[in-house]
This record gives structure tokens, sequence and C-alpha cells, in this order.
């Protein structure tokens, strides 16, 4: 008896439903291999570490995050700097209670004065506290980072590897208590863990992930330091481009951190989603070279996948693509469990599971939106215009 023949979109539910679960396989056995790979040789001598530590006004869950760094275990010293606003005395108040809680922590606080801006830009504050710092290794923190205990002892000794610049880590958003922040988290644990990952065994990372990232302080002089990067929107990118016409390399670590990214709307959610994708589209994507380029689509090409494999079941109303999207989903929520308990650590509320399939169908293409709406973007209270070489003009 003859079996009917597919037609197109039949083969084109299965083609793309196919296409999806490969990646989410193949990313996903890359991660398996990553986190197996042996550590780097521990120092001899551990260096002293100085904890360099922007601070902007309303951070979410910056006491507890303050908190998690005292919990750091480390053989070597430490030093704490604390950058704030001089403006911001909320923020201040925060700090220096801290402090006079744990009176043992090697620690400073850095005013920093904003000049015409609301607040002073993370760059000017860390270049208002680099003076002040001692270590052999330079870590900066932002402010909304929960740093794990043991997450200098994992990130050091990359640094002492040969020709390797700075070294950073993969993170995993914590923040459930709205709709929008669970968005928020959903997208990166889904996501970031496995692109991150996969990129590695692709080409060295051609961009830092800056929420914590370390550098030898000769590695970071020899490329002068923060000089001149607050012209640069995407400064992670631009340190990274800095080190490697150096001859260095920036290496991705398996240190997973927790970050505490509140939003309270959807339109804090678009404005986050929007600027964290024109903002490489317009200062990072012009600097590649090809191959990068095709790196940085094949690693996130197939987000969008269920989206289309779902427009299909809906147009099409046919068996072929209804059993294609339920494999995606399937598959999505499959890797994102197994990802999230063995390797990063975190924990999804039962209650927000649901939002996960959101976040499978829906954000890809918000995404792709993003990509192809006009240059501006929204930070800090400000509008700006980020431009194809990275710098940004501020609009009213």
């Amino acid at each position: 008896m003859n079996r009917p023949r597919l037609s197109f979109l039949d083969k084109l539910a299965y083609g793309l439903g196919l296409l999806f679960v490969l990646d989410r396989l193949l990313k996903l056995a890359a991660v398996v291999h990553f986190f197996r790979r042996p550590a780097p040789p521990q120092p001899e001598t551990w260096p002293t570490a100085s904890l360099l530590q922007p601070i902007t006004r309303g951070a979410s869950g910056l006491g507890d995050a303050l908190q998690a760094r005292t919990q750091l275990v480390y053989p070597g010293s430490i030093q704490h700097l604390f950058i704030c606003d001089a403006n911001d005395s909320g923020s201040q108040e925060i700090v220096r209670a801290f402090l006079g809680a744990f009176p043992m922590l090697r620690a400073e606080v850095v005013l920093v004065e904003a000049a015409d801006a609301t607040v002073a830009s993370k760059i000017r504050k860390l270049q208002a506290a680099l003076p002040k710092a001692r270590g052999e290794v330079l870590c900066f923190m932002d402010d909304d980072v929960s740093p794990r205990p043991d997450a200098l002892r994992v990130l050091i000794p990359y640094l002492y590897q040969s020709g390797v610049g700075a070294a950073f880590g993969l993170p995993c958003y914590t923040n459930w208590r709205t709709p929008w922040s669970s968005l928020m988290s959903g997208l990166v644990n889904a996501n970031m863990l496995l692109s991150f990952v996969a990129l590695t065994y692709l080409c060295d990372p051609f961009r830092i992930t800056g929420h914590i990232v370390a550098f030898r302080r000769e590695s970071f002089m020899q490329v002068g330091g923060l000089d001149g990067l607050e012209q640069h929107i995407d400064d992670d990118f631009e340190m990274a481009r800095r080190l490697r016409v150096r001859g260095l390399r920036s290496v991705q670590t398996p240190l997973v951190y927790d970050i505490d990214n509140e939003l309270l709307s959807p339109a804090a959610y678009e404005a986050q989603l929007k600027r964290w994708f024109v903002m490489p589209r317009q200062a990072m994507m012009p600097s590649l070279s090809a191959w990068q380029r095709v790196v940085a689509a094949l690693t996130s090409g197939a987000l969008p996948l269920p989206g289309i494999i779902a427009l299909l079941a809906l147009l099409m109303r046919r068996r072929s693509a209804l059993i294609s999207l339920g494999t995606s989903l399937g598959i999505f929520g499959i890797v994102y469990a197994i990802g999230e308990a063995r390797y990063l650590k975190g924990r999804t509320p039962l209650a927000r599971w649901p939002l996960l399939v959101l976040v499978a169908l829906l954000t890809p293409l918000q995404i792709a939106r993003a990509l192809l709406s006009n240059d501006v973007v929204e930070w800090r209270g400000q509008r700006l215009r980020v431009h194809r070489n990275g710098t940004v003009e501020v609009k009213p």
C-alpha cells in the first residue's frame, strides 16, 4: 500500500522542527563537554584581587548582592571598592550600612561626581576607582550580580594561561517577581548558556560578558586600561577588540553567577530587549570578520524557529506542523530543565514555567522586531542614538 506523499509545507514543518531539535541537542552536547573539561592549574601563590563594583541608583536586590560578596572563598587578599554617585545618598546609605555590618572587609567607598548627567556612567565610575585598586588582578563586578562563593577561585586560574587577557563567566538570571522579569530571566537562562558555550567551539569569544570580568593588571594596562572607553557604548566589545589587537584572548569560563534584574512593566521589558540587540547590531556587527558573523548567525539563528513553526501550525492546521511544534516545545523545555538544574544551578518557580512557552514562541519575534527597528535605545533614563561605530548621541 502506497503511503501518501508529503506536501512541501509538511516537509517544511518537519524540517524546521528537526533543525531546532538538532540545534538544541548540539548546543547541549557542547555544554556537557565544556563543563567536563579539566580546570587550569591553580596558581602557586594566589594573586591579590581588587573588586571594582560600580553601583547605580535603584539597583534591584543590592543588599542581597552585597551580602553574597562577603561569602567569597578565596585564598588571596580581596580589596573591595564600592563606587557610588556623589549625589546618590540612597545607595551610599545601603553600602555604608553593609560595611558597618562587615567591618572585617578590606573595603572603601569611592564617590563620583556625575558632571552634567543624572548619574555617572559605569566606565566613569570605574575610571575614578582604578587609581585606588591595588590588586594584581582587577575584577569588575556589576551591582546586580551575586557571585557564588567559589567565583574567584574558578575565574582567576584562567587568567594565568598563556595568551589570556580577560576571563568571564555565564549569567543565571534569578528575578521571577514580575512577569516581565520572568520573561527576561527565561530568555537568558534558556539561551545564553547554550549560545555562549557553543560559540567557544567555533572561535574565541569576540565580546566580553561584563557582569563579572577579570584581568591581570599588567595585561589590562598594556592595552590602555579604560582610556577612551567612555566613547564606546559597547565597552565590553571594545575591550575584547583591544585585547585581540595585542594578541590576547578573552576566555569564557564555567563560572556561573546570579543576576537580579528587576523589570516592572512591559515598557521596561521592551526597552531592555531593544537595547540588548540594537547596541550590538550598531556597535559590534560592523566590526566583525566574515567568520565571526557566520558564528553569530549559527549560535542564534535557530531562536525564531518555534515561532515560525507555530505560525505554520496556525495557518496550515496540519498534523505535521502540530507534531513539529510539540516536538520543538518539548525539546526546548527538556534542554532548559537540564541546563538550569545541572549547570546554572537555578530554579524557575513552577508558576512561571508557562511563561517559557512565550519565551520560546514570541520573544524571538520581538527580538527580530527590535533588530529591524531604528537605532534609538533607552538607557538609564536617557534616549540614545547608537551610531554604527559604537558612539552615541543623546536624544531629547
